[in-house]
C-alpha cells in the first residue's frame, strides 16, 4: 500500500515548477533548465531539509 503524500500548497507549486526538469537537475545538467526551475528545486530542497526530510 503507497501512501499519498500532501504537500503545502507553496512547495506543491515549485515542486510542479522542476518536475519536468527533474532528470537534468539531479545530474546536474542546468545548462537548458530555466532559472525559474533551478531556483523552484532549491526552494523545494531547503524546505526539505528543515523538515528533516
Amino acid at each position: 500500500m503507497s501512501a499519498i503524500i500532501k504537500y503545502p500548497e507553496e512547495i506543491q507549486k515549485y515542486m510542479d515548477i522542476y518536475e519536468p526538469y527533474s532528470i537534468q537537475i539531479y545530474q546536474g545538467k542546468l545548462e537548458d533548465v530555466p532559472q525559474e526551475a533551478i531556483d523552484a528545486y532549491n526552494k523545494v530542497k531547503k524546505w526539505a531539509w528543515e523538515q528533516g526530510q
